[in-house]
């Protein structure tokens, strides 16, 4: 179907230009409606849409003749030709497809969410609908960190508080009754978070950092957990979770396709995706699974050395630490053997430290970079 938009200041007849319809009756119908008016030559626009009823808009047209001189510029009016594809010409292919989108798009993988997934939405579909006969009763989707949804029951006291700092004061925070709903450290908390955000409630824009007073929280928190080593809250940059973090800092590393980072095998694919998007070079180093997939110096040496062989500019070292999908927990021994590799080889060190809370190994210490 196609809208064809006409223009005229001159005299013709309309069907003598109603080349976009490749029936010969479809022209005839058209033409009758106009046969008696004075139209010129016309601006013919395109659109992948169907177009209207001719009978409604060519009253328009007649009245909009009546007024307006023979040589001024006027809309005639749409035309719909709809019914049949056999009345449209064909029209260009559209603009945004699989084969003309962008080609490190389409080509980036990101299996967390990708075929096995999209074969389980389709099993679970059947499931539910009845449709087609399987040998159990439900799925159980493990692709993605959402442990609420194997039965761990959600952490009720950041709700409190979030829920608390969401509401208007006077039936919040400020609500007589407040004290027997909530509990007393989450209403402080959140008479904190209002406070923090300058009054303006938890939808309104913040600091591009974030704000102050978070960050001055989070810096405190850095320095609680390694020893007292100061933080500075001026450098640090708070996100919209790890993955907006991630694609922020790959943004600014990847200056063209020659440029290279350094990725554990196996690894989140967040990593490898953002990288194909950006169209940088992704540099593997192995984990030793022999040794619970710890990190092999020499492993990293090669790997580095491979790359660079090959013209690959490597700027940056990704350390996920506890891993991802592995859960090792690194040594201080070997955090401190990465932090001097990177300085050895001039790195930008990319720490994926968000599973720091979740060390299971009694044996095992977090020690952060």
């Amino acid at each position: 179907p196609q809208i064809n938009l006409l223009l005229s200041t001159e005299s013709r007849r309309p069907s003598e230009h109603l080349a976009c319809s490749q029936s010969a009756n479809a022209k005839k119908q058209i033409g009758r409606h106009f046969r008696n008016e004075r139209l010129s030559h016309f601006l013919l626009l395109r659109l992948p849409t169907i177009v209207l009823y001719p009978s409604r808009h060519i009253l328009l047209h007649r009245k909009m003749a009546s007024t307006i001189t023979k040589r001024s510029v006027y809309l005639v009016g749409l035309l719909i030709v709809a019914g049949s594809s056999q009345y449209v010409h064909s029209l260009p292919g559209k603009r945004l497809t699989g084969a003309t989108m962008n080609r490190r798009l389409a080509n980036m993988e990101y299996a967390v969410r990708g075929t096995v997934v999209i074969a389980a939405d389709r099993i679970a579909h059947e499931l539910s609908e009845k449709t087609v006969e399987h040998p159990f009763d439900h799925i159980l989707f493990t692709n993605i960190g959402n442990p609420q949804s194997v039965g761990q029951k959600p952490l009720t006291w950041p709700r409190q508080v979030m829920a608390l700092a969401d509401l208007p004061d006077e039936v919040g925070v400020d609500h007589p009754k407040a004290a027997e709903l909530f509990p007393a450290d989450a209403i402080a908390r959140a008479r904190e978070i209002k406070t923090a955000l300058g009054g303006h409630g938890t939808g309104a824009y913040t600091h591009s950092q974030g704000p102050l007073a978070f960050r001055r929280n989070i810096a405190e928190f850095i320095e609680k957990r390694d020893g007292g080593i100061k933080s500075d809250p001026s450098s640090i940059f708070m996100s919209n979770g790890a993955s907006a973090a991630i694609q922020d800092v790959l943004t600014a590393l990847i200056a063209d396709d020659k440029v290279g980072v350094m990725l554990p095998i196996p690894q989140y694919p967040i990593y490898s995706a953002t990288i194909d998007l950006l169209g940088g070079q992704k540099v593997g180093y192995y984990l030793d699974e022999e040794k619970g997939w710890d990190l092999n110096m020499a492993e990293l040496e090669r790997s580095l050395k491979q790359a660079q062989d090959k013209g690959i500019n490597v700027n940056s070292f990704v350390l996920i630490n506890p891993g991802n999908p592995t859960g090792q927990v690194l040594s201080k021994r070997a955090v401190q053997d990465i932090v001097k590799f990177c300085s050895k080889h001039g790195l930008v060190l990319l720490a994926d430290e968000v599973y720091q809370e979740n060390v299971y190994d009694d044996n095992a210490e977090f020690y952060s970079c």
